[in-house]
């Protein structure tokens, strides 16, 4: 029976040793039958009680103080059912027939750090201080009367919206709607209408929401907000179209802002929708631990400041990485039995694999295969991790074929980049960078081994270390007023971490420079919030997150000085990088970009040598964020 439940229970082999194998042979060749015969009571209930104290870093404050048999996966996917027929019910009231209603919100797929926490359940206590919204496209039938202006036709949708809402309003009385527009025109912002050529916030502009009309339902049965907006094919074709004329008149800014235009148009509608589906599929019909997996692999990654943002991990790309271990599992194993188990080969997989050489596929045709033992062992006789059950030979070498062009075009050189059958070239969610791969590496391997120790120990003393991001290798550290963090409950229970004398990293102690330096802001932090509350007062603000927005214009305005790194997740510091040119002299010139001063008699050629003035950029990051920041940490000059 032991044997039974650690096979079963954890997907892995039975001696913690062979865990992080250093000799790939010998893990090829272990049978787990073979290893479980040494297996003691004593270092199973180690491995019980270090998978239970893993688990608890995936759940949050306030999941922890709410009713949690309303706050659940199915009850999300359920509320959006609801909502599905009732939209569907308006179709006789609407210019057009609704065909479907497409869920791409990570809550709706398993796949979010914690359930969406109904609204309604904390109405009592005021318990508002962020309100997720639930994106939902609404695919209305096709119809050629779309306009061909692409102006017209974002207000043709926002009409759409307008009287969606207003017929979902009357035939729901009680029900809170309101309409709004984040669309910022396709205009100066992307070069469309006045030439100039594509603005980007590195790679995060590409991933937000925030360039359409949407209508915002708060749903009163389910007590969840949903923003839906106007999934509309013939935008897609016009920007496409667009786009091909102005490479054939020869106008490069132009195409390229189209271009941009158009992926970003398919990243929101076509492919986050396809992406949702897959995930969905895996987590509900093949793999349970697939959805406890991905949350507990968010949180490592947003602890560590990695996740989510203009420098980071993708929401979808970590979703794949902890999807890879189910599909594809490897050294003789079945498919992980727990979160344990699948957070364990994440860590793996990212300390392990070969970035550089070896293509890594996600293939989800093959997740009802990888469950199995024999199928399992199969592929470790390959004595590869890259398995092809599911995909056919020639889909293989067509995948083959594209990472081996990319190879040529330089375009991997240690890239994290993760492939599927349907996105060969890894353009849906981007590759992320070769150094911070290195640097999703090393904290691997460092979690690994912190793992490792506490089942050689028998001690889980240490395990918090594992969700513990080291602020030492930072150049700065920006400390936020805790009063403003909307999102602070989204923060593991204190249940998780324990008296072992290891400081989080919010609270370790460093000397402090620039503290109050604005009259302003000294009267921040003894402002007194509700718990729980919004802390502008405000009910009706969704998807509002202060911090986000800091680190976002931030990014805008310092992206090319400053590298910014912070906890999406409700973290209280943000971290900052002085890139590789801010430590560089520049010759000095009138049109320099960033806040620059002059270095006494250095020349660099026939001109005054010029340096970023940093002691200035912190003070100007203290003004911009009065009423946020409480103080900054210097570390490194």
């Amino acid at each position: 029976m032991l044997a039974f439940l650690l096979r079963r229970h954890f997907g892995v082999l039975a001696q913690p040793e062979l865990l992080h194998a250093d000799d790939q042979s010998t893990a090829d060749c272990a049978r787990p039958s073979e290893a479980i015969g040494d297996v003691t009571a004593e270092s199973a209930g180690r491995l019980f009680s270090l998978s239970s104290r893993i688990v608890e870093f995936a759940s949050t404050r306030d999941l922890s103080e709410s009713d949690t048999d309303r706050v659940t996966f199915e009850a999300a996917i359920a509320g959006f059912d609801q909502l599905q027929r009732e939209v569907k019910a308006l179709e006789e009231k609407l210019p057009l027939r609704v065909l479907a209603l497409h869920a791409v919100a990570p809550g709706l797929r398993y796949a979010s750090l914690a359930p969406p926490k109904p609204l309604a359940l904390a109405q009592g206590r005021g318990d508002d201080a962020y309100v997720e919204p639930l994106h939902v496209l609404v695919e209305f039938t096709t119809s050629n009367k779309w306009p061909d202006d692409m102006a017209a036709l974002h207000k043709v949708k926002s009409a759409f919206l307008l009287r969606l809402a207003e017929c979902y309003a009357a035939a729901h009385p009680s029900t809170h709607v309101d309409v709004s527009s984040r669309f910022f025109g396709y205009g100066a912002q992307d070069g469309l209408l006045t030439g100039a050529s594509s603005v980007q916030l590195a790679g995060a502009d590409d991933f937000d929401y925030e360039r359409d009309s949407f209508v915002d339902i708060r749903h009163i049965s389910s007590g969840l907000t949903f923003r839906l907006s106007v999934l509309c094919e013939p935008e897609g074709a016009l920007l496409a179209h667009k786009a091909q004329e102005m490479v054939r008149a020869g106008l490069s800014a132009q195409a390229d802002a189209l271009q941009c235009a158009h992926r970003r148009w398919m990243r929101t509608t076509q492919w986050r929708a396809m992406h949702h589906r897959q995930i969905l599929d895996l987590c509900q019909r093949h793999h349970p631990a697939a959805s406890l997996t991905i949350r507990l692999l968010k949180r490592w990654l947003s602890r560590h400041m990695l996740l989510g943002q203009s420098v980071g991990v993708p929401d979808e790309t970590a979703e794949l990485l902890a999807a890879r271990v189910f599909t594809d599992p490897w050294n003789g194993l079945a498919a992980p039995g727990s979160a344990y188990a699948g957070f364990v080969r994440c860590l793996q997989l990212l300390a392990e694999w070969r970035w550089t050489e070896d293509m890594c596929v996600v293939d989800f045709a093959a997740a009802g295969n990888a469950d199995s033992e024999d199928s399992a062992r199969v592929a470790s006789a390959r004595r590869v991790w890259t398995t092809t059950d599911g995909l056919s030979a020639d889909a293989y070498a067509t995948l083959q074929a594209a990472f081996d062009a990319a190879i040529q075009r330089k375009d991997v050189r240690g890239a994290l980049r993760i492939v599927t059958a349907e996105d060969p070239n890894a353009e849906w969610w981007g590759t992320v960078s070769p150094v911070l791969t290195r640097r999703l590496q090393s904290l691997a391997r460092a979690s690994l081994q912190t793992i490792t120790d506490c089942i050689s120990l028998g001690s889980d003393s240490t395990l918090s270390q594992v969700f513990t991001a080291p602020l030492t290798d930072y150049d700065f550290v920006i400390k936020l007023d805790k009063d403003v963090v909307c999102r602070q409950y989204e923060q593991p229970p204190a249940s998780a971490f324990t008296s072992d004398g290891v400081q989080s990293a919010e609270s370790a102690p460093r000397k402090e420079v620039f503290k109050n330096l604005l009259p302003s802001m000294q009267h921040a932090s003894q402002v007194n919030v509700k718990q729980h509350a919004n802390v502008f007062g405000q009910s009706d603000l969704v998807g509002f997150d202060p911090v986000a927005l800091f680190v976002r214009d931030l990014v805008g305005v310092y992206r090319d000085s400053i590298l910014f790194f912070n906890d999406v997740h409700g973290g209280r510091c943000i971290a900052g990088l002085w890139s590789p040119t801010a430590r560089k002299t520049h010759p000095f010139t009138a049109s320099m970009g960033a806040n620059m001063m002059l270095l006494e008699h250095e020349k660099v050629g026939t001109k005054p040598a010029a340096t970023l003035n940093k002691r200035a950029v912190v003070e100007e990051i203290i003004r911009l964020g009065e009423g946020l920041v409480e103080n900054v940490v210097i570390q490194n000059e």
